[in-house]
């Protein structure tokens, strides 16, 4: 196998990392703008001022007044979501490199314990000294991950486990316990370690490390920042 060039991973790299920043903005501006047609909305604007004032149709404020409420009750079948506008650049690296990652060991779907070597390649500042002090190295969790399972038939796209759903949702929570209104790379590890029933929490223990300790360092070192 041809080693990677240094020079185009790095701008590889940095190109990724300008997408899911931009992303994130414009996620973010969408979010924005619903919320202020919205508010105008509650506040006496009918929809069709608020449609003729903004140059929008009059079912497409009917659709933004109605938001994600309005879908779920159009939809009885769950769907599974989080709000992205609220992940930082590092957290949704984690969830890319888990994607990555993935595809890479030929798996069909993306787990919790991808989800955990995403976090350990991404090397965030708030999980990077966490896991590495206890021995949850990139190349340790990634030899646990692809034993896991066979290598598969290329897919065009892999669908999140129920455990990766999980922690994806806990992260959540991990954020409103250290009062956050954002998700970090460090929320998301709360949430990988929530869930005793995950594959994620079985490499952790395979390579000697407490999910416990895990969780109460991650709480230690947002305590001293």
């Amino acid at each position: 196998m041809t080693p990677l060039d240094p020079t185009a991973l790095s701008e590889a790299r940095e190109s990724r990392d300008r997408m899911l920043e931009a992303q994130h903005e414009l996620e973010r501006a969408r979010a924005d703008y619903g919320h202020a047609i919205r508010r105008l909305h509650a506040e006496g604007g009918s929809l069709r001022e608020i449609a003729e004032s903004l140059g929008l149709s009059h079912q497409r404020v009917h659709q933004l007044v109605e938001g994600d409420e309005g879908a779920a009750r159009r939809s009885p079948r769950r769907r599974f979501d989080w709000p992205f506008t609220r992940f930082t650049r590092r957290a949704r690296q984690v969830v890319v490199l888990a994607q990555e990652e993935a595809a890479a060991l030929g798996h069909p779907r993306v787990g919790s314990e991808h989800l955990l070597l995403g976090l350990a390649l991404a090397e965030d500042e708030a999980t990077a000294a966490v896991l590495t002090e206890s021995g949850l190295t990139a190349e340790a969790i990634r030899k646990h991950v692809a034993a896991l399972a066979p290598a598969g038939p290329p897919r065009r796209r892999r669908n999140f486990t129920r455990a990766a759903k999980r922690a994806l949702e806990r992260s959540l929570l991990g954020a409103k316990e250290l009062g956050d209104n954002y998700i970090g790379a460090e929320h998301i590890l709360l949430g990988v370690l929530a869930d005793e029933r995950s594959g994620a929490i079985a490499i952790v223990r395979e390579l000697g490390a407490d999910p416990e300790a895990l969780r109460a360092a991650v709480r230690a070192r947002r305590a001293e920042s």
